[in-house]
């Protein structure tokens, strides 16, 4: 770490006061950064490489409205053989820069027939579908502890039509079968997804205050008839960035 932030330091001069994880195919919200300086993954000594498409790689610092903000484009995932500590260490390294507020964005599989693709999830609950710890179905973990309700109203005040719900990780990077799904949505699962958990469990455990969006890419297996890829995860992420982003800056403008 302490490599890693000598290397950061040496190019960024400003402490950030918001980080922003962008998930598959929402990276695009860093062109929305004034002065942006870009520093890639691959040239930062020690540090992790992404390894999966839609992932970039590179850090995005710089300015929304006075504000002082880094953008990661391209997380990690455990399923890229790393630890779970490992895919949190971004998060570390956010503290670390000055940044007190993390938002977690992703791109997930919708469990509600009756939501829309492109509809926008606040989360404020989630599930470990993984089993690594053990057999039984898990709990649901929610509370303010984990999910800043200050900065859930603030989202819900900016656009009180957006889905709230529980998300649910599972390891990948294999999608979920239909058995699965239909056991998640009976525990009460509204979105699905490989990332995320592993994050909010670091900026949990720092005390950063934690806001978390999901944006419904695709529906989950069984939902429908359809065939389900990663490149239609990363196509329908797309499709549904305009708006997305839109409320990405609504927010930023507020907190």
């Amino acid at each position: 770490m302490k490599k890693i932030l000598q290397y950061i330091n040496k190019k960024v001069r400003n402490p950030i006061e918001i980080a922003i994880v962008t998930g598959s195919g929402l990276s695009s919200i860093k062109n929305i950064l004034e002065d942006s300086i870009k520093i890639k993954y691959s040239e930062i000594p020690g540090y992790f490489q992404t390894t999966v498409k839609g992932h970039d790689g590179a850090f995005y610092f710089g300015k929304y409205k006075s504000k002082f903000i880094l953008i990661a484009v391209g997380r990690f995932h455990f399923y890229e053989g790393l630890s779970i500590e490992q895919v949190g260490l971004p998060i570390k390294l956010f503290k670390k820069l000055g940044a007190n507020k993390v938002i977690l964005t992703n791109s997930a599989g919708c469990l509600q027939s009756n939501w829309s693709l492109g509809d926008v999830m606040v989360v404020n609950g989630h599930y470990d579908f993984t089993f690594m710890n053990s057999s039984q179905n898990p709990p649901l973990v929610n509370g303010s502890k984990y999910y800043s309700e200050k900065l859930i109203k603030k989202v819900l005040k900016i656009n009180p039509d957006l889905r709230v719900g529980n998300y649910g990780w599972v390891l990948g990077p294999m999608y979920e079968t239909k058995a699965e799904i239909l056991n998640m949505k009976k525990h009460g699962v509204n979105s699905v997804g490989m990332s995320t958990v592993p994050e909010i469990l670091m900026a949990h455990h720092i005390k950063m205050d934690i806001l978390v969006l999901s944006l419904m890419s695709n529906y989950a297996i069984g939902l429908t008839d359809d065939d389900l890829n990663h490149q239609i995860v990363l196509n329908n992420s797309v499709k549904y960035n305009q708006n997305f982003q839109l409320l990405l800056l609504s927010i930023l403008s507020e907190i």
